[in-house]
């Protein structure tokens, strides 16, 4: 019988450790409870755990059944939420790293198509320009040369290909990076993940009404759920307060924005049709209109110049 540890940490997340052997039905038990194997650890674990409150019930239930199957199982869940500015510190550093990996790959990518390329052409280099191929028995070792030597270069074509790719996934990744974190997305984000801590809040009261026999783990599982969300939440709450301060969000609202004035939204200009409290309605030129986010408005042309903020 195996010895086996599951710990949760923010900085690694849920993983499991033991003297575990293919076969012994840990691995079943395991992915029962949401377990995978992680190939690059060679580990089980829990799926997108780093700097998630764990999955109590899951990891409490997998502890149990591994015991009764005669397996000695401890179970380490760490109650602390790291701060946002190093959760977000953190996802750059693994970022960065997997770009690095991607120039890497590029660059052995377009050696072993170099290479390739000098292969097919080493095939045929002794064989004298236009010589014709001769037919039946005496031509096969000639037309398996060329075959070979025109398969190989198409494997050095789709492995240079691959890598005239790398630089533009490079590019999308620091894109996507840098998308997350503009001020309009963020504060999408922190609504998204406010509406999250009502539900999550509303769940905790309905177990004091309706306990059950998991109402212990459950509750154990959501107050850690809503200690990492209050913490996400004032992170990026802080990170719009300073985009405030620098004028670079929060600049337009319905105090400031009138019908019939124009707003650049997304690259274009549209008309407004309906100052909103949270959104900005603009028209479309058809019977309906379009509603945006206050945070979407990057630039304003209004008549009420005495209303209109600095630029």
């Amino acid at each position: 019988m195996a010895t086996i540890k599951i710990t949760h940490t923010p900085k690694g997340g849920t993983l499991v450790d033991g003297d575990t052997v293919k076969g012994d039905g840990t691995g079943d038990i395991l992915k029962r409870y949401g377990f995978r194997w992680f190939r690059s650890l060679r580990q089980y674990g829990h799926s997108n755990s780093r700097d998630r409150a764990p999955r109590v019930v899951a990891i409490e239930a997998a502890a149990e059944e591994l015991r009764e199957a005669g397996h000695t199982v401890t179970v380490e869940i760490a109650e602390e939420v790291r701060l946002n500015d190093v959760v977000r510190a953190g996802k750059h550093e693994r970022l960065e790293d997997r770009r690095a990996a991607l120039g890497a790959k590029g660059e052995k990518l377009t050696r072993e198509a170099d290479a390739l390329m000098r292969a097919s052409d080493a095939m045929v280099e002794h064989l004298p320009l236009g010589q014709p191929v001769m037919p039946g028995k005496r031509g096969r070792a000639h037309r398996n040369l060329l075959e070979r030597s025109v398969n190989t270069a198409i494997r050095s074509a789709q492995t240079a290909d691959a890598a005239r790719r790398m630089p533009a996934r490079i590019e999308g990744s620091r894109r996507a990076e840098a998308y997350k974190e503009r001020p309009d997305v963020t504060a999408r984000r922190v609504e998204r993940l406010e509406a999250e801590k009502r539900g999550l809040e509303r769940r905790m009261a309905g177990l004091s009404l309706y306990p059950s026999a998991n109402s212990g783990r459950l509750r154990r599982q959501y107050e850690g759920e809503l200690k990492v969300l209050e913490e996400r939440i004032a992170g990026d709450r802080a990170v719009l307060d300073a985009a405030r301060e620098a004028g670079t969000f929060g600049r337009y609202s319905k105090e400031n924005v009138h019908r019939d004035d124009q707003v650049k939204i997304r690259g274009q200009w549209r008309t407004v049709a309906r100052p909103n409290g949270k959104t900005v309605s603009v028209t479309t030129g058809y019977s309906w209109t379009d509603r945006y986010g206050w945070e979407e408005v990057k630039d304003v042309r209004c008549h009420h110049v005495q209303d209109t903020p600095d630029s």
